[in-house]
């Protein structure tokens, strides 16, 4: 179970209490916390209090903040009543920040094959028109479904390195063309990360054959910002070295479109 943190200017109290705890008087317990997956700056939590105590889980009462299941089992995109297909989609390049890859295409093909790459320099952005459902309320965790074209890394790598990282759209320029959008106008010169989250929804490892379904979980609190407003969308980073092409949404009149599998409540 994670805990799902929505801003770093308040104070938020969490609790996690485990159950079948093997421990018996005289025993010696230790806590520990880590800061883990927020990015690549540098970065501070400042505690009030942290504590460990051995409860009655039977009268301990519920715990506190927005609990995340850690990578749930992925459910069929159809179990949901909602299928969004993006209203946007780009890639943005940070070594070349002045330069539009709406085009940005497979070459050698018989027909234009529109893309969409994550690799050292290139992040995906994704947009969604969600203003019908706001004020709904998330029934649950969504799917982000991406369609894969190409993959290259390496066999030797580590776990979690070259995979890909989702994370939220917070700010930049919410109203960005897929076929015009640049690096610079998307970011509007502030830095990256006051755009895109550096701290990521998810790490998720791409399916490497042509045509595979990537079903990426978005967690309940993600989508309920999507729904409200508050995140502009979605993007996708490397984690690692990576080469990761999914098909854009001009394929073949939308047959390989991105979309977000969800279900509201009214």
């Amino acid at each position: 179970m994670e805990f799902d943190i929505p801003d770093t200017v308040n104070g938020h109290t969490i609790s996690m209490t485990t159950r079948d705890f093997d421990a018996v008087p005289g025993d010696t317990v230790y806590g520990q916390m880590a800061l883990m997956d927020w990015g690549l700056g540098i970065y501070r939590v400042d505690l009030e209090y942290f504590r460990v105590d051995i409860v009655n889980t039977d009268s301990a009462g519920p715990d506190r903040g927005v609990q995340v299941p850690y990578r749930p089992p992925i459910p069929d995109p159809l179990s949901f009543a909602l299928h969004v297909p993006v209203a946007g989609d780009a890639t943005i390049d940070l070594q070349y920040p002045d330069l539009k890859f709406g085009r940005w295409s497979a070459a050698g093909s018989a027909e234009t094959v529109r893309l969409l790459a994550a690799s050292a320099a290139q992040y995906i952005i994704l947009k969604w028109d969600l203003q019908p459902f706001k004020g709904r309320q998330a029934g649950g965790a969504g799917l982000l479904e991406l369609t894969t074209y190409s993959l290259q890394r390496s066999p030797d790598y580590p776990k979690d390195f070259g995979m890909v990282r989702v994370c939220e759209i917070l700010g930049g320029d919410p109203a960005w063309d897929q076929n015009s959008v640049t690096c610079a106008s998307f970011t509007q010169g502030k830095p990256l990360d006051e755009a895109i989250n550096s701290q990521m929804v998810i790490d998720v490892a791409v399916k490497g054959d042509r045509g595979s379904k990537n079903l990426i979980t978005i967690s309940r609190p993600v989508l309920q910002r999507m729904l409200d407003g508050k995140s502009r969308g979605l993007a996708i980073k490397p984690l690692g070295a990576v080469n990761a092409a999914f098909y854009a949404s001009e394929n073949q009149g939308g047959r390989f479109v991105p979309v977000l599998h969800f279900t509201t409540n009214p």
